[in-house]
């Protein structure tokens, strides 16, 4: 007899991971579903709610110390608290220190007032384990629900492996060799960890883990070229970490600071520039890359070349905001000159900017320095919305060869594009000796197609030109090359239009961007690895050209004849090729190497139709593959890559010239996943789910090598088992308690549809929605015991399906947390509900599948089928799609259990079967991505006052007024050190929390008079932090809205809202406080600050007049050696000079 391994009930035998058998993990009797878990609630009991539960949701994110707790297994991405496994007391540190007010002259009399203020604060220091090991890596942390940076702090990382030592740290706590190493076992040490943000406990602290498991020479070991985007970003690419400060130009055109600052290029928990940390991400995933080809656009401002101007595209004029170190210069192009980049309506921008020519060479010399060879890749960009909204450059299109060539050759034309990095040389850095080739461009489909006469191609001829100047200028050593569109690299009507440029000198390959379509209009379930590779010698473009590939029409067979089938680039590369009017081109057979310079796949169904669409609502470009349902498809696009790698290294490995590289796009300088969850950053984020993009997607893990995983844990080898039908994208999968493997495969199967059956001693793993394969008439069907009944039907009474199924799972986008999708049947009578528990990682739309397919097949399945069948139909076996006909009606049905009972005739169960179900797609509900954007440790800006006393003073006091602003948007306090011997030691003056009201003139305060009102002289000032409001003149009068501008005390009775944080101040009361002496000279950008109570004091003996002494302000969360000193020498109220620091 054979069956569906897994029954209804496991065995009282059943054994936990780590022991035992599998036999025992999964004993009990036939007939039953590996996945069948979900039947059984469905069918069991009658109870209203019917839960199933594995590894539970609510408990992956709380965090024990407990011992014998099970240590979790990860597959993919999840995450996890931990079990602290060793810790240390917490530690109490006390901080003391002293302020001195009243006495006599010079703060040194009788009388005088000493305070002492004692803090107290604590830390820890412990290890937590985390998962099984070895993993790849750990994406970020949580310490309760605030992202932790790993390089702000002391942390010890170790991934698990089977050799990793005692860490050092715990070991000085222990007698030598006391300490476990704790291989096989991920886990992080953690030292002196403060506590105060935390309400003086020790948080709950929960990891994102990365665990990948492949086969060997997985798809990831196979890509050796990869293309790296976006190309527009200003400092994108950067990887020295950029601070855009917003502000204004005073009236002397010096820069003010006004807000916080941004850094632009660091959005990751990894305290270093995005391109660094994608570049790490890029290696740890696609560990075989031997060639980078970097992107980079300029932007032309039409698609009509007779006005079309080219310049690199700038984000944001030079009023607003400055940025720095290095603010953006392209090609002599400054924020103020190059060209400004659309914006939508909603004020998104269309592109990014063009990288900076700083940025570009500190790339190129990054990925040098890591091992990779560069293609460098200027690529043009359409920057319109009106009368199109970005357009594809390949629309570009002349009416006359002079229209052609001034696109060219015009100052703002192309090829002043091209050659300013050919020859861009940056503080002595060529970018020529950073790069290995060098691209003239792609894609210029409209331009190198238009012929002004017969044979006669003017833009063809212009990038021969181009050709040897580049050529000239990068010399023998960087490859040169031109990127021809797949439509474009062939022919032309006929004509080979691009050979002259393919066989010049100054030309070292044909590039390809190679976006052939693969499979002929199928839907995503005909489509498999071999369709693809197949399809790389078959079909449109190989067989047959539509006249009309647009709308399908025009269908034309190529009756044999390779010379004009496009697909067919071997045929082209390794032949002589004659135009239209018999004369021979100047490409001879195998002259040179030919290069896939881009070669990918959307990542939705039917995305090996047509590979070069993609989604973006914002251009005019955007479509979906022909035949897509636009349902975002993983695997759809491994699928393709995996198939089109294989295929063309087997064809590599036939001819070495014949495409020797292929760079896969494509890749991201921005990390996954800050990038593309972090929309408020980037807007176009939302495209990565059905883009081109590889990251986040590959990495993965594999659903069969989980379930063969799961295998090996109970002693099964790989001659036992068939998993090579599972080929299922695993984003994240966690075992987080003592389980059966059954339970395991149960919980996989619920989400990924398949079933397991013992066949000739083989454990095979099905997935369902196969297509039928065997067809009964019913005729053909055996009497079961002598009766008449041939085939046995019975229908589950509705009453007893389930009215709703509810999936629960975790949610990525929601950094983990439960998510949960629903499917529901309206006009039924049924009154049930199902809730199945996944510890799975899904997408929105993944769980929305589930929960649909579940809920279809309980009602389709509620019909079931006993039959006999003769022995032509021996070889039926449980996993097995048949049908039976009857009358003209078809009857399809998946066979459960099968028995050999007499004379070779075979009994077999069935449940009704509809194939399509395992298709279903209903777009899901979804919310915004919860990622929270990094925080990093705001600089701090430290005023120090020596200001003439106030009111409140004693008459003898001197003292030192100082006050703080956070100059980043996260900050929370800061610790003012002083150093009284040089830097050689640091006290503590105070702790402070309150930010105060500080910025500058833009304009220049005129002469006034001192103790006077001033009603027609007024400034204009610029906050970096805080507000200003009008007073009344009584108010004014009993000290209200006094401030410092420049040297000068005075009040002010109106302050108007200009712009952001800008205010004009007027109705002065001028030279206060003795400062009558300060009421002219001023100039633009001086200091302003209110005096308020967010400013602190320090009472300074007369020994400590007229002395340098050092300050530090130390932000929480930095340290004193990362903040920078400042030198002040206070004078005792002569003047009332301003000095800052930042740290």
């Amino acid at each position: 007899m054979a069956s569906i391994v897994l029954a209804a009930a496991a065995s009282s035998a059943a054994t936990s991971l780590g022991a035992g058998t599998f036999f025992a993990a999964v004993a009990g009797g036939a007939g039953g579903f590996l996945g069948g878990f979900v039947d059984r609630a469905i069918f069991g009991g009658g109870k209203t709610r019917i839960n199933q539960e594995g590894s539970r949701l609510t408990d992956l994110m709380v965090q024990f110390s407990t011992y014998g707790k099970a240590i979790p297994i990860i597959y993919g991405n999840s995450r996890i608290a931990g079990n602290v496994i060793w810790s240390r007391p917490i530690k109490e540190t006390v901080t003391t220190s002293t302020q001195s007010s009243g006495g006599g002259k010079g703060g040194g009399g009788g009388g005088s007032v000493e305070t002492t203020t004692t803090t107290y604060s604590y830390s820890v220091s412990m290890a937590i384990a985390i998962c099984e090991g070895p993993i790849t890596e750990v994406v970020r942390v949580w310490a309760d629900s605030k992202p932790l940076d790993l390089t702000q702090g002391s942390y010890s990382l170790y991934l698990g492996n089977e050799t990793q030592l005692p860490d050092t740290f715990i070991s000085s706590f222990h007698p030598a060799g006391q300490t476990p190493a704790y291989r096989g076992m991920a886990y992080v040490v953690i030292k002196d960890f403060p506590l105060a943000d935390y309400g003086n406990r020790i948080p709950n602290f929960t990891f994102e883990v990365r665990r990948t498991l492949k086969k060997p020479f997985d798809l990831e070991d196979k890509i050796k070229e990869i293309a790296l985007i976006p190309g527009a970003g200003e400092y994108v690419y950067d990887t020295v970490v950029q601070e855009k400060t917003f502000g204004q130009q005073d009236v002397a055109g010096n820069f003010v600071q006004g807000g916080k600052i941004n850094k632009l290029n660091l959005n990751n928990l990894s305290n270093k520039a995005d391109s660094l940390v994608a570049l790490d991400n890029l290696k740890a995933t696609l560990p075989n890359v031997e060639y980078v080809s970097v992107i980079l656009n300029w932007f032309a401002d039409s698609v009509d070349p007779t006005v079309c101007i080219i310049k690199p595209g700038v984000e944001f004029d030079s009023q607003g905001a400055r940025v720095a170190p290095d603010d953006w210069v392209v090609a002599g192009f400054t924020r103020n000159t190059g060209h400004p980049i659309l914006e939508f309506p909603d004020g998104s921008p269309t592109y990014g900017g063009t990288p900076t020519d700083k940025s570009i060479v500190r790339l190129c010399q990054e990925l040098k320095a890591r091992g990779y060879k560069v293609l460098f890749y200027p690529m043009l960009q359409v920057d319109t919305i009106t009368p199109q909204s970005k357009p594809w450059r390949g629309r570009i299109t002349p009416t006359t060869a002079t229209d052609a060539n001034n696109f060219f050759t015009r100052s703002n034309g192309y090829n002043a594009f091209i050659n300013h990095y050919a020859n861009l040389n940056v503080g002595g850095v060529l970018l020529k000796n950073t790069i290995d080739a060098f691209m003239i461009g792609s894609e210029l489909v409209g331009l190198t197609t238009y012929m002004s006469s017969a044979g006669v191609f003017p833009a063809v001829a212009q990038l021969k030109s181009l050709a040897a100047s580049v050529k000239s200028a990068v010399g023998s050593g960087v490859k040169v090359m031109y990127g021809g569109d797949w439509s474009e690299y062939h022919s032309s009507n006929g004509w080979y239009h691009l050979d002259p440029l393919w066989s010049d000198s100054n030309i070292d390959v044909v590039a390809i961007d190679c976006y052939f379509p693969l499979t002929p209009d199928l839907p995503q379930t005909q489509i498999d690895y071999q369709k693809v590779y197949d399809g790389w010698t078959q079909d449109e473009g190989w067989d047959y050209y539509y006249a009309d590939s647009v709308n399908r029409t025009g269908f034309t067979s190529y009756g044999g004849s390779p010379t004009y089938a496009w697909k067919n680039v071997k045929h082209w590369w390794n032949s002589t090729h004659t135009n239209p009017d018999a004369s021979g081109t100047a490409w001879a057979a195998k002259m040179k190497p030919v290069w896939f310079s881009e070669l990918g796949f959307p990542s939705v169904d039917c995305c090996a139709n047509q590979p070069n669409v993609f989604v973006d609502p914002d251009s005019v470009e955007s479509f979906y593959p022909r035949g897509s349902r636009a349902r975002v498809d993983f695997l759809a696009q491994r699928t393709a890559l995996d198939a089109s790698i294989d295929y063309l290294d087997d064809e590599n490995a036939l001819e070495a010239n014949f495409i020797p590289r292929k760079f896969i796009w494509t890749w991201d300088a921005r990390p996954f996943p800050f990038w593309p969850d972090l929309l408020g950053v980037w807007s176009d984020g939302g495209n990565w789910k059905t883009g081109h993009w590889i990251q986040g997607k590959l990495g993965l893990s594999n659903l069969g090598q989980i379930v063969a995983d799961l295998l090996k844990r109970v002693g099964y080898d790989s001659t036992m088992y068939d998993v090579t039908r599972l080929t299922d994208i695993v984003s994240g999968y966690i075992i987080n308690n003592r389980q059966t493997v059954r339970g395991c495969l149960e919980q996989l199967a619920a989400a990924y549809f398949f079933d397991c059956v013992e066949s000739d001693g083989l454990l095979k793993f099905i997935k369902r929605g196969k297509v039928s394969n065997v067809t009964l008439d019913f005729t053909e069907l055996v009497a079961q015991d002598d009766a008449n009944d041939t085939l046995a039907i019975t229908r589950t009474q509705e009453l007893e399906l389930p009215r709703q199924v509810d999936v629960i799972y975790l949610n990525r986008t929601a950094d983990y947390q439960a998510g949960t999708q629903s499917s529901q049947r309206q006009t039924v009578k049924a009154v049930d509900y199902v809730t199945v528990n996944l510890p799975i990682v899904l997408s929105d739309q993944e769980a929305k599948v589930v929960a649909d397919v579940t809920l279809y097949n309980a009602w389709v399945g509620r019909v079931q089928y006993q039959l006999t069948v003769p022995p032509k139909y021996a070889l039926l076996e449980p996993t097995d799609v048949i049908t039976i006909t009857k009358d003209g009606a078809a009857y399809l049905m998946r066979v459960t259990a099968s028995k050999l009972v007499r004379n070779g005739v075979q009994e077999l169960a069935a449940v009704a079967e509809d194939v399509s179900s395992y298709d279903f797609y209903n777009p899901a509900g979804s919310g915004a991505p919860a990622i929270q954007p990094p925080t990093t440790v705001s600089a701090t800006r430290l005023d120090l006052l020596d200001l003439p006393a106030f009111p409140t003073d004693a008459v003898t006091d001197a003292y030192l007024r100082y006050g703080v602003v956070g100059l980043g948007g996260e900050w929370t306090g800061s610790a003012v050190y002083r150093s009284d011997d040089g830097g050689a030691n640091y006290a503590l003056m105070q702790s402070l929390t309150a930010q105060a009201t500080i910025g500058a003139a833009l304009t220049i305060l005129p002469a006034g008079t001192a103790y006077t009102w001033d009603v027609t002289g007024s400034v204009d000032v610029l906050l970096t932090f805080g507000e200003l409001q009008s007073v009344t003149e009584i108010a004014v009068l009993n000290g209200a809205n006094v401030c410092v501008i420049g040297d000068e005390v005075l009040q002010f009775q109106t302050a108007t809202l200009i712009g952001d944080n800008q205010y004009r101040l007027s109705r002065l009361l001028r030279g206060r406080l003795g400062t009558e002496w300060a009421v002219s000279g001023h100039v633009a950008g001086e200091r302003f600050i209110l005096l308020t109570n967010a400013l602190a004091r320090e009472l300074v003996a007369s020994s400590g007049w007229s002395i340098s002494k050092k300050y530090k302000p130390v932000t929480i969360g930095s340290t004193l050696g990362a903040t920078t000193a400042q030198d002040f020498t206070y004078a005792a109220r002569r003047s009332s000079h301003t000095r800052q620091c930042i740290s």
